[in-house]
């Protein structure tokens, strides 16, 4: 009987094995054929089914922030994007199967975010529907619809299951570093070509040149190229520093001053990227950080001051020689540096303002119902062909990419979907800063880099520079990881007083008489 049944089964396995290796010998006649990739990745994803049922939430986590695509499908989705569909459907099934497995409720923070959810998808029935180029729709923008549902999906995955207490700094860690993946783009110019096969995955950053910024504003200046990857990945180190070790951390521990060397060096690789926005953002994290672990009302106030006077004043001595990249970091400070570098500032921040001169006048007429981010193929090519002939401004207009956070929003979405992102962000708050006045005390220094974070990137999108499509993203995993790192919303412990019960046949002892008197 058991020989019986071993054979039914070899051969059930052989009629299941051998049509599907030749398929798939037949299909890799033809490896980048979109039908062949297609194919391969469904497989390989069948095969992966017990890893994600284990491992889901983890790698969610750690892609969150990843610039890793999905090249074998249309389109080339971002990887964190299957991750959130698949985290979620996993979270649901496991739901219906065992009841016990819930997901973490944050009421106040699931009813901004269906209400902006409803506000993006009225939107775009409104306005044409969601396109997508990639499937052969003839309207295009559909891909910044689904970068702001599929976030809002990611965050009940995110929130599906609380993070293990003993892998939390694992957790965090791989949040904050998956966006620091954006270097593996700029490796082309380091790696020979027989590495190829890895920007499949990593897709290769192009230099921001600076005649492609503003060609309108600087003539015939020559390009200067931006390193966008360095920034991601001084800023990455640098933010999981913080989280792990603190201001107090990183400057009361003098056993340990590789901290410090690990942070100024992570500070300086930021600046060589030539982004002002990131050594910005490194500068205010840093000093929230440093106003939440109340060091302002220790001694390290006045020597901090002191090390930033030394430090700025050797920075305006030497400025002029430093790297030029450094140079362009530094150009919004007042300080004798390159005229090419402050030339380039000056004018990628006045191409910024020429495109805000440009949408301002357009909010009244998308204030109720905004402009959504479909467009016809036909606008997509008139575009393209203005661009060819210098004129960047108006690509970047169609498609929505003004480089201001508010008009990221009022443009697409009128005053309905403000409404809606404020609500969110104020719900973000306060999750982020309950965890982080009434969390575990384990988890302290963690839950004030999240906050922190949250609330410099809110200062950061309003003022300097924000895009909703990306910072929507992040705003939305920083809440989920904090909700799921705590277990939810963290609450004040209510400390029960001591209740007096009096005998009723005996006096108490406040008014009794001594006897005697």
């Amino acid at each position: 009987m058991s020989n019986a049944s071993a054979l039914f089964r070899s051969l059930v396995v052989y009629g299941l094995c051998l049509p599907l290796a030749m398929t798939i010998g037949y299909l890799l006649a033809t490896p980048l054929d979109p039908t062949t990739l297609i194919v391969l990745g469904v497989l390989l994803f069948i095969l992966l089914i017990p890893l994600f049922l284990r491992w889901h939430h983890i790698w969610l986590v750690a892609s969150w922030n990843m610039t890793a695509v999905l090249f074998f499908l249309p389109g080339r989705p971002r990887l964190w994007m299957g991750m959130a569909l698949v985290s979620f459907s996993i979270g649901v099934f496991q739901y219906t199967i065992n009841r016990n497995l819930k997901f973490l409720h944050v009421r106040s923070m699931a009813r901004p975010l269906f209400f902006f959810a409803a506000v993006v998808l009225t939107t775009a029935g409104l306005r044409g529907g969601i396109g997508l180029r990639a499937l052969g729709s003839p309207v295009a923008g559909g891909a910044y619809y689904l970068d702001i549902l599929v976030a809002i999906i990611g965050y009940f995955a995110l929130v599906s299951r609380r993070i293990p207490p003993q892998r939390a700094g694992l957790y965090v860690t791989l949040f904050i570093l998956g966006g620091a993946t954006m270097s593996i783009g700029e490796l082309p110019r380091v790696l020979p070509s027989s590495f190829n096969a890895l920007f499949l995955i990593f897709p290769v950053m192009t230099g921001s040149a600076l005649i492609a910024q503003g060609p309108t504003v600087i003539g015939s200046f020559s390009g200067v190229e931006r390193i966008q990857g360095l920034s991601s990945l001084g800023l990455g180190i640098f933010c999981v520093m913080l989280a792990h070790y603190g201001v107090r951390g990183i400057l009361l521990e003098p056993s340990k001053p590789w901290r410090l060397v690990v942070l100024t060096g992570c500070m300086l690789v930021g600046m060589m990227g030539g982004f002002r926005s990131a050594l910005i953002l490194m500068l205010m994290t840093f000093a929230f950080l440093f106003y939440l672990e109340r060091l302002h009302h220790t001694r390290l106030l006045p020597v901090l001051l002191v090390a930033l006077f030394v430090g700025a004043a050797l920075v305006t001595t030497f400025a002029s020689r430093l790297p030029f990249s450094m140079q362009r970091s530094i150009a919004f400070l007042p300080l004798d540096i390159d005229p090419a570098a402050r030339l380039s500032a000056q004018a990628s921040t006045e191409w910024r303002l020429q495109i805000w001169r440009d949408i301002l006048p357009q909010v009244p007429q998308y204030l109720l119902l905004g402009k959504g981010y479909g467009f016809s193929t036909r606008e997509m090519q008139m575009t393209q062909d203005l661009r060819r002939q210098g004129g960047d401004i108006e690509g970047t207009e169609m498609a929505g990419d003004y480089h201001n956070g508010p008009l990221s929003i009022l443009i697409p979405f009128g005053i309905f979907g403000m409404v809606g992102f404020i609500w969110f962000l104020w719900a973000g708050f306060r999750v982020l800063y309950q965890n982080y006045h009434f969390g575990d005390p384990a988890y302290r220094g963690w839950n004030a880099f999240l906050f922190a974070y949250f609330v410099v990137k809110a200062v950061f999108f309003f003022i300097v520079f924000g895009g909703l499509a990306l910072d929507f993203l992040q705003f939305i995993g920083v809440v989920g990881l904090s909700v799921s790192l705590n277990g939810g919303v963290a609450k004040p412990v209510v400390v029960p007083e001591p209740k007096v019960v009096f005998n009723r046949f005996r006096l108490h002892p406040s008014v009794r008489r001594p006897i005697g008197v």
